[in-house]
């Protein structure tokens, strides 16, 4: 069972050992619910039944801007979901060859590629195309282009897989995406998308995407998933450097794959670039925010949403940014209107200057923006510690409900006997006469 895997500090109860400094407040690290928490019940109930009986599936995506894109912080919680109770891992979830746009690539992957490519992210103002749930997009024009994923070896897990799924902008003119026809097990071609099933796990994959005849257009690359195991936990890490929420808002396709992904938890991490500044406006914020959690309901209605607020940061190195409250309280208002969770990283890290101290303790870096590999670990197991305790009080009120129905059910089994006891005990025993 879960529970006993709390072996580091449980004074905490903390399922990971996390590092104690005295600038930390780990008495606010715990999970808040201003509104229903019904989202928040569902997600647990099939956390629970997959940590007991390992079967099933549980989908996670965590969505935001260069916290997310650098893979640290979303490959810690990753590592910490699939080893809940053993190894829970059914695969890496979705991939982007971001060196074609000449960025960081997260950790764990790395992808290779032949041909001329051209990229657009949502950031990206001057540009336009189609964009899907990973805000960022490759275009070939070559007759034959290629791209190679290579999963590290210093994984924590072993992620080789055996099904790919490539995600693409649907054209009449697509081109023929095709693997080693020794591996093809299966090849499905729908709408938006190929899947691959494979004869066998790989931890390498060469994939070519080439035209059928000349008068094909152009190829563009949407994101990848690879799946592992059809039990598990799926962490599915979507980041974006510089992305704030306006950013997804343009990603035509973000409800259409959203819905492929089948999330039952979202956590949502966007906002340290729409407080950057002095001009920040909670109203615009909030209603940025509300255009995406419709795109998210309609994706998935049932899922549990989780805001995690702004690290406390600096403007231009220099100033105090105060913003960060302000989105912390506005993250509070939305949680209550639309029934979502919120993780309160601003307050667990200290507050209002502490990025100073996380800084000082090589946990953050010089731009008092963004963490060291240390901090952004440290942020993740805080995260997940914070989950894990929400879901050991789930797991203990289930239990006591049960007990309690089960005395309640008890009681009213002795309470109808007594009253079936007592009219046998005044029925009359045989025929009364008259004398």
């Amino acid at each position: 069972m879960l529970l006993s895997t709390s072996v580091s500090a449980q004074e905490n109860s903390y399922f990971y050992h996390v590092n104690q400094y005295n600038f930390v407040r780990y008495d606010r690290n715990e999970m808040h619910y201003p509104g229903d928490r019904a989202n928040a019940e569902r997600f647990y109930s099939k956390l629970e039944q997959l940590v007991t009986t390992g079967e099933g599936r549980v989908n996670i995506v965590q969505i935001g801007g260069s916290h997310i894109q650098a893979g640290s912080f979303s490959g810690q919680m990753r590592n910490r979901f699939q080893q809940i109770n053993g190894e829970m891992n059914a695969g890496w979830g979705f991939m982007f060859p971001y060196r074609i746009a000449r960025t960081n690539s997260p950790f764990g992957y790395y992808i290779r590629y032949n041909g001329y490519w051209k990229t657009f992210r949502n950031v990206e103002r001057r540009k336009s195309g189609t964009l899907g749930v990973g805000g960022i997009s490759a275009t070939t024009s070559s007759p034959k282009a290629e791209l190679t994923i290579l999963l590290e070896e210093e994984n924590e897990l072993d992620y080789s897989f055996n099904k790919l799924r490539v995600y693409y902008e649907n054209t009449a003119k697509n081109y023929t995406i095709n693997i080693d026809t020794d591996l093809v097990k299966i090849k499905v071609e729908a709408d938006g998308y190929t899947d691959f099933e494979l004869n066998e796990w790989v931890d390498s994959l060469k994939i070519t995407f080439e035209k059928d005849y000349g008068s094909q257009g152009n190829f563009t690359l949407l994101g990848m998933t690879t799946e592992s195991n059809p039990n598990g936990i799926m962490y599915h890490s979507i980041g974006v450097n510089g992305a704030h929420v306006p950013a997804f808002l343009r990603c035509q396709l973000f409800t259409e794959q959203l819905i492929e992904l089948k999330p039952d938890l979202v956590i949502l991490g966007l906002g340290i670039n729409d407080a950057y500044g002095r001009r920040f406006s909670t109203s615009r914020f909030e209603d940025h925010y509300g255009q995406l959690i419709d795109k998210i309901k309609a994706a998935a209605p049932n899922s549990l949403i989780v805001f995690t607020t702004n690290n406390d940061s600096y403007l231009y190195r220099r100033y105090v940014n105060k913003n960060g409250e302000k989105v912390k309280d506005s993250m509070f208002k939305m949680a209550k209107k639309y029934d979502a969770g919120v993780w309160d990283m601003f307050s667990v890290m200290g507050g209002l200057n502490s990025v100073v101290l996380w800084q000082n303790n090589g946990l953050a870096r010089s731009d008092k923006i963004h963490f060291t590999r240390e901090g952004y670990l440290m942020i993740a197991d805080l995260f997940f510690g914070a989950l894990m305790k929400d879901f050991e009080n789930f797991l203990i009120d289930k239990k006591e409900l049960t007990i309690n129905s089960h005395f309640e059910e008890e009681g009213r089994e002795r309470s109808l006997n007594r009253q079936i006891s007592q009219s046998l005990d005044s029925r009359p025993t045989g025929r009364q006469t008259s004398k």
